[in-house]
């Protein structure tokens, strides 16, 4: 199923909402290329996977900057935790994209298929709960976004 966008993740920050938006298109994306290949997932070229998966990551990274930024302009009493999360998030990112470049795994389609389907949940997992709990924490101190 794919991660839709719902009022519910409205920071009421144009921007950043804006951004979130794109970030489930992104992940809406890696579960496009499963869905449509699951049946052949080692027959499928590589570069469209590992496309798909540094899109997410670079747009991640740059989101990630200005969502910072605005939160460190409005001076919130919890940007370093949040920042350690973002940091995390990077670092499992980059963790499984490097597993998506590993040979054995593309060429086993039953492996693919279970670490494709782990990425896209701990995507929408991720995304979804980092939005309603940990970006919604900041919402009552942002009085001007950049």
């Amino acid at each position: 199923m794919l991660a839709n966008w719902d009022s519910k993740y409205e920071t009421k920050i144009s921007e950043i909402d804006s951004q979130h938006k794109q970030l489930f298109h992104l992940i809406n994306n890696i579960e496009d290329v499963y869905e449509n290949h699951k049946a052949h997932l080692s027959l499928h070229p590589t570069k469209v996977l590992l496309d798909a998966v540094s899109a997410l990551e670079d747009y991640t990274l740059s989101h990630f900057l200005i969502e910072e930024r605005v939160m460190e302009h409005n001076q919130y009493p919890d940007l370093e935790a949040h920042i350690a999360q973002h940091n995390q998030f990077t670092d499992k990112i980059l963790e499984l994209k490097n597993r998506l470049g590993d040979t054995n795994l593309l060429s086993d389609d039953k492996r693919l298929e279970v670490f494709l389907k782990d990425l896209i949940e701990f995507l929408r997992s991720w995304l979804t709960n980092h939005i309603l709990v940990k970006d919604m924490d900041y919402k009552p101190f942002i009085k001007f976004s950049l």
